[in-house]
């Protein structure tokens, strides 16, 4: 199984996986797991490793999503759970969590007015807006609601992009510590309160 990167702290467990497998080798590591309900190749594989990392952290868990898509575990632990290419990532801690990969390409760039204010669009690289969008995400799923305007209810000051580090943002009234790090030619964002 290749378990590329691991975090693990603060009761908080962080395994990233990079799907190397074909369809039929993944269905063979997880022979339990259903992934009849996705269409594509691409979908059933990243739902059987997201899947594979769980019982790899928490085995005998069962995921349901609440009413806005948001996963939820049935042992009190809190997860998310992500996916860009042909990497796969999960988040399981005892505090409520998010987290975000993506891959650093010219389409957050493209996109960015939809997320970034318009005095912030200057002189906005690709790896920044990914960066941006990361942690916007994040937020997103942390609040697990739905309905976020990822212009107007989150704000980041400004920031220097390391290879890692931390961002402390607004989330309409609430200040959030989001961690993140580049791993390969992706960023991995997550917030753990």
């Amino acid at each position: 199984m290749p378990i590329i990167h691991k975090i693990e702290k603060n009761n908080t467990t962080i395994l990233l996986w990079e799907i190397t497998e074909t369809l039929e080798e993944l269905q063979e590591l997880g022979k339990e797991v259903n992934s009849n309900s996705y269409s594509t190749e691409k979908r059933k594989k990243e739902h059987l490793s997201s899947r594979l990392l769980l019982q790899e952290v928490s085995p005998n868990t069962i995921i349901a999503y609440n009413e806005f898509g948001a996963p939820e575990m049935n042992n009190e632990k809190f997860i998310s759970i992500s996916h860009s290419k042909a990497l796969v990532g999960i988040i399981i801690s005892d505090n409520k969590t998010g987290m975000d990969l993506e891959g650093i390409s010219e389409k957050a760039l493209r996109l960015a007015p939809k997320f970034v204010s318009k005095r912030n669009l200057a002189d906005l690289t690709k790896e920044k807006a990914t960066l941006i969008w990361c942690l916007k995400e994040t937020v997103f799923k942390y609040h697990q609601k739905g309905k976020v305007d990822f212009i107007k209810d989150i704000t980041i000051p400004p920031f220097t992009i390391n290879n890692k580090g931390e961002v402390i943002l607004q989330f309409r009234e609430t200040q959030l510590i989001l961690n993140y790090q580049k791993i390969n030619n992706h960023y991995l964002v997550y917030v753990c309160t």
